[in-house]
């Protein structure tokens, strides 16, 4: 499949928030009342905080399009450079992969492996050494996708979506 990745400004707050709401409840709504995912969906993809996160100098957000049809965005990716780096990372400096979701019917055409490669490329331009991300524990496709592509388990932690409480595993990649 050829794909156009492009880097979003805030002019896509709303094209993102749509995407994001979307491709998170097709991946997880199975897994979550309602109501939590609703909870979580307002708080974490509505379009002001898009808008931030576009604005937020230090995350840096990448959107996939069907190059054959540039309308309709297809996968997003978030890098987030923060303070908050478990210790068990083992780098205080190490950058976060936030967010990696594509639309279930791209899925095994290598988008994963193409906005994944493009965050690395990013993280090195910053001088980053270590990458990590959380995948819930539930998810071994995203777990065998992540150890493909050389990252390994070296914690856990808990995400909450609504007011349920999920476990993360928390994966590292040395760049």
């Amino acid at each position: 499949m050829d794909v156009k990745i492009v880097q979003p400004d805030a002019t896509y707050a709303k094209a993102l928030s749509e995407l994001g709401a979307r491709l998170f409840s097709d991946t997880f709504s199975d897994d979550n009342p309602p109501d939590d995912l609703k909870a979580f969906l307002d708080s974490t993809y509505s379009p002001e905080i898009q808008t931030q996160e576009l604005n937020n100098p230090d995350m840096y957000t990448y959107m996939v399009y069907d190059a054959s049809n540039e309308t309709v965005p297809v996968a997003f990716c978030q890098l987030r450079q923060s303070s908050n780096v478990y210790d068990f990372v083992g780098d205080p400096e190490a950058i976060e992969l936030q967010r990696i979701y594509v639309d279930k019917r791209c899925a095994g055409k290598g988008i994963g492996k193409k906005l994944l490669n493009e965050c690395i490329a990013k993280a090195k331009e910053l001088g980053k050494k270590t990458i990590w991300l959380g995948v819930w524990e539930f998810n071994p496709s995203a777990i065998k996708f992540y150890e493909s592509q050389g990252f390994r388990k070296v914690g856990s932690h808990t995400f909450k979506i609504g007011d349920k409480l999920d476990t993360d595993e928390i994966m590292i990649k040395t760049l």
